[in-house]
């Protein structure tokens, strides 16, 4: 076996029905008095409660987020913050206020308590981004991983399902790229592929019926270890696109990923015989389906299957896009299983553009 370095990342988790209820607590046991609540606005409803427990505790409270966080928004947060002589932030909603909690954590050096209610999984990561001049910069600093992440299923059972779908896509992608992402090792691969499972078993159950806490839990779990996994290893090769699209077109980011996901694994497959191995194991598909199976997952989970099917900057994204994505995407990659240049991304983009499903067979060609 050969020798690697595991670095476990210092962060409290605290899962179960009803744990909302513990934030307050959670504070506390911090030792922070000078909180600020960031929520989106379909987190409103749950973000009183946590309002409520806080009390006098909570100084400033912060309802404008957005994708991609962007950075003019990132420094009029940072400035109330600022303002408000905060000592911690509590963020609940989806990525999008964990991403401007974590900027703020990045300048303020403050704790963060995180309460998910989508599946993103980036409350487990130390990565953070910041999109500005159409491109999202991506960075890693221990002070943006939340010192306390609290999971209650039953905040997510009302979340529709094209938020749903896509949003567990979200997490796969970090599962799936961690099993050859720089850094990745026999523990992450191990944290990886229970995540892959942990998704692939409960998001169908999911989708048909929305109002199973069991298998929302299972799901939440599964978005958790993916973020554990992709927090201990890096962004590859589908991150970096899913980055560019975002940051150059404002394309919903688990909408990304969904499309993306299966198309780079295919990409990738070749070169990889013995995480695919396990990885078709975690499917319980046979060797060489692992990319239509993911793809297969997408279409029976209703998400976005097409790049052409999505829209950002006020308008769908167009082919003649694609040229200027896998250039700027080539540019960010610096490792890969197979060696890539922007000629082989716009071909993986085109496939992705059409929404044809992946198969061992084209795999086998575009490694040749």
């Amino acid at each position: 076996m050969e020798p690697f370095v595991f670095t476990q990342l210092a962060s409290r988790m605290v899962f179960g029905a009803g744990a909302i209820r513990q934030v307050g607590d959670e504070c506390a046991g911090l030792g922070v008095s000078r909180v600020m609540l960031v929520h989106d606005g379909a987190a409103t409803p749950p973000a009183e409660d946590i309002a409520a427990q806080l009390g006098s505790a909570m100084v400033l409270r912060w309802h404008e987020v957005a994708q991609h966080v962007p950075v003019t928004l990132a420094d009029r947060a940072r400035d109330a913050a600022t303002a408000a002589g905060i000592d911690a932030v509590v963020c609940i909603g989806g990525g999008s206020s964990t991403g401007l909690a974590k900027a703020i954590a990045l300048s303020h050096r403050v704790p963060i308590v995180a309460v998910p209610t989508t599946y993103a999984g980036s409350e487990q990561t130390t990565i953070y981004g910041l999109t500005g001049g159409r491109h999202k910069q991506t960075g890693k600093d221990p002070a943006v991983l939340p010192r306390v992440v609290v999971y209650d299923p039953e905040l997510t059972v009302g979340l529709p399902p094209q938020i749903t779908g896509p949003s567990a896509f979200n997490a796969l992608a970090h599962s799936v790229e961690a099993l050859w992402a720089p850094g990745c090792n026999p523990v992450t691969t191990a944290i990886a592929l229970e995540g892959v499972r942990a998704i692939h078993g409960s998001l169908p159950t999911v989708m048909a019926h929305p109002a199973d806490v069991d298998a929302r839990g299972r799901l939440l779990v599964g978005a958790a270890l993916s973020g554990m996994a992709l927090g201990a290893t890096s962004a590859g090769l589908h991150h970096k696109i899913c980055h560019v699209l975002g940051g150059m077109f404002d394309l919903v980011h688990a909408d990304a990923h969904s499309v993306v996901l299966p198309h780079v694994l295919a990409f990738n497959a070749p070169a990889l015989p013995t995480e695919m191995a396990g990885l078709a194991a975690a499917l319980d598909v046979p060797v060489g389906d692992e990319a239509a199976a993911l793809w297969d997952l997408a279409v029976a989970s209703h998400v976005p299957t097409r790049l052409a099917d999505l829209a950002g900057a006020g308008r769908p994204l167009q082919r003649d896009d694609l040229r200027a994505v896998a250039e700027a995407a080539a540019a960010e990659v610096t490792t890969n299983p197979r060696p890539v240049d922007s000629a082989e991304l716009l071909g993986v983009l085109e496939r992705a553009f059409d929404g044809q499903r992946p198969t061992a067979s084209a795999a086998a060609r575009s490694a040749g």
